[in-house]
């Protein structure tokens, strides 16, 4: 069903009027030259001036809406443009509370109201859109522009939409027209989204928002890390993966953060990199940091609409890994789920099959398992606790509290070893230079979970191929371990994968421990809670604050007394250290008197063994023997 709102838009016709001109009348003359130059005016105006509108219906403003409908525009530039949008403006109509209004440019760019009016009626009942047509009949591109401009500026500020959609081409003066208008309308706060048209085809998941998400289609900032340090060929695989994905107009800042160890080809390449989706930065550390260090030091967000995608080399992607990022991202952050998602720390690109955490070593893991005799779909994307570094996007607030707490829990299991921070049943507990082990800590602590893709045979928008780095030894030669790797998604299933065809609400979702049992949100964050209470002096926050002191509350007269206790040590160790060396040079002492090795020996034996900081018998005769200060 096709509304019609208005009547086509029109623009005024000179009326062109015959004077004869008598040559004797010089006034006449003259008043024929100011006709003909009114004419020519008028002619202008037609062709580049304010277009005129007429209704058979009152217009629609604001005060007149029903409470709580929206308004969406979908701009659309000849019979190409069309094409592409129909399916996106048709199913947009069919959502709840939501008129879709359709703005064509006209017959003469190739695409009419009345065209478009009939086409829909022939292939598509169900598409109930408003169609309104600039009938723009100049094909001069200034002209377009300015017509355009007025139009759109027109319809904006008597519809005043939430959302405008319209194709990004900056060759097309009609769409130049567009973003004209949506600048001249800013303060009206209509969200405009543009995307290319080769990307249409894949933006049906569009529809499956609510139009109070898309409303921060542009508000939200994805940062693509790369961590990188000799393997260049990895890096270029993963770099192609990327350059041939869609982003949907988005403009999106690649940083490739190289560690000491890189080689000339990998700067090479860096340097030479072209990446045409936006900013491109290198960095390159002049003190090797390793894998933890280069990790969680490449990102760290600049507000709570700042996201980063963290890859490593070995990692490769699924041209359709931003479209499962975006929608994501919109429909559980920004839309209706928000108020239930908060404990949701990222989104994996990577259908695992594989545990990592299991005391007794890796196991093979499929999520459909835990599902089975449930009323949950077999193939619903999950909720899991476990920290996907296979290719993952991270969201802002929980890994500003990561940065806090990692480096306090790393300066404590290095020096003080304080707080005993373990996790029940996980193999992660030993991982000594992992950063996953201290978000996993942070992650039971709080209840925190990942959102993890469920396709068929794990089919997944990343795979690991797992190649010789830090973490991975392979033998000179060996092949790369292929029990990482999975499909990737190569075909757009995005949608027509998931139960239902669309991701459910976020409370409809399945919830996963470390280990991959079944578990309700609500039982993890006690178990969080709990281990909490053992760990520090302070309670949990009754509410989240992604702030991570309440864990890190220790008590002070224990923490100075465990001081004291390695203050003594090492000082242990440094008498014994002098006294062994002094045993090994036979050195004398200041009167030249030779010192006895056995005797010292004894000496150091009995410090070696000493554990009371209060007992300095071993010391004072060490320093009789030596006859010097240590």
């Amino acid at each position: 069903m096709v509304h019609n709102k208005y009547t086509s838009p029109y623009q005024k016709q000179a009326q062109p009027t015959c004077f004869p001109l008598r040559s004797t009348s010089k006034l006449f003359r003259i008043f024929a030259l100011f006709t003909t130059i009114i004419l020519i005016l008028v002619t202008f105006q037609n062709l580049y001036g304010k277009v005129y509108f007429t209704s058979t219906k009152p217009i629609i403003s604001k005060n007149k809406k029903i409470p709580n409908e929206n308004d969406i525009i979908v701009v659309v530039d000849g019979e190409k443009q069309g094409l592409s949008l129909q399916p996106i403006f048709c199913q947009l109509s069919t959502q709840k509370n939501v008129n879709t209004h359709v703005v064509v440019t006209g017959q003469k760019r190739g695409l009419s109201k009345t065209l478009l009016t009939k086409l829909l009626n022939e292939q598509n009942s169900s598409c109930e859109v408003f169609i309104y047509d600039l009938d723009i009949k100049t094909n001069n591109g200034i002209g377009t522009l300015d017509l355009v401009f007025q139009g759109i500026n027109h319809f904006i500020n008597q519809i005043q939409p939430d959302v405008l959609l319209y194709i990004k081409n900056q060759d097309n003066y009609a769409m130049r027209g567009v973003e004209s208008a949506l600048v001249a309308a800013s303060d009206l706060g209509v969200t405009g989204i543009s995307v290319p048209i080769e990307d249409i085809k894949h933006l049906i998941w569009l529809t499956h928002l609510p139009i109070e998400a898309l409303k921060f289609w542009n508000t939200i900032k994805v940062h693509i890390q790369v961590i990188t340090q000799d393997r260049p060929d990895s890096l270029a695989r993963l770099i192609r993966s990327l350059k041939s994905s869609y982003y949907f107009g988005d403009k999106i800042s690649l940083t490739i953060n190289m560690d000491r160890g890189a080689d000339p080809v990998t700067k090479e390449y860096c340097h030479t990199l072209e990446w045409p989706f936006g900013q491109k930065d290198l960095r390159h550390r002049i003190v090797q940091g390793g894998l933890m260090a280069a990790v969680v030091e490449s990102y760290y967000p600049n507000d709570d609409n700042d996201y980063a995608v963290l890859l490593e080399d070995d990692v490769e992607l699924s041209p359709y890994y931003y479209a499962w990022t975006k929608f994501n991202i919109l429909k559980y952050r920004y839309g209706p789920d928000r108020v239930h998602s908060k404990r949701m720390y990222g989104i994996s690109y990577y259908g695992s099959k594989v545990n990592e955490l299991n005391l007794s070593g890796r196991k093979p893991f499929d999520p459909v398992i835990p599902l089975e005799g449930t009323n949950y779909p077999l193939r619903i994307p999950y909720l899991w606790q476990v920290p996907c570094s296979w290719g993952a996007v991270f969201f802002p607030e929980i890994w500003r509290e990561f940065h806090d707490y990692f480096p306090a829990r790393l300066q404590d299991s290095n020096g003080l070893q304080i707080q005993n921070i373990t996790v029940p049943e996980s193999r992660s507990n030993h991982w000594k230079n992992s950063w996953k082990r201290f978000l996993i800590e942070l992650v039971y602590l709080r209840g925190y979970v990942m959102l993890y893709p469920n396709y068929e045979n794990f089919l997944s928008f990343s795979t690991n191929h797992a190649e010789a780095g830090e973490h991975i030894h392979l033998a000179e030669g060996a092949k790369p371990i292929q029990v990482f790797e999975v499909p990737l998604m190569d075909e757009d299933i995005v949608l027509s994968g998931l139960p239902g065809g669309t991701m459910p609400k976020y409370t409809d979702l399945p919830t996963l421990d470390l280990l991959g049992n079944l578990i309700s949100q609500e039982e993890l964050i006690q178990r969080g809670r709990a281990l909490h209470s053992e760990v520090s002096l302070c309670p949990p926050n009754d509410e989240l604050t992604f702030d991570s002191q309440d864990i890190l509350c220790l008590d002070e007269e224990k923490r100075q007394t465990a001081m004291n206790e390695t203050n003594f040590i090492k000082e242990n160790k440094k008498q014994v250290s002098q006294a062994i060396h002094l045993i090994l040079n036979h050195t004398l002492d200041n009167n030249e008197t030779s010192i006895d090795p056995e005797k010292l020996l004894n000496i150091v034996l009995e410090l070696y063994n000493n554990t009371d900081s209060s007992n300095s018998t071993s010391t004072n005769l060490l320093l009789i023997e030596t006859n010097k200060k240590i």
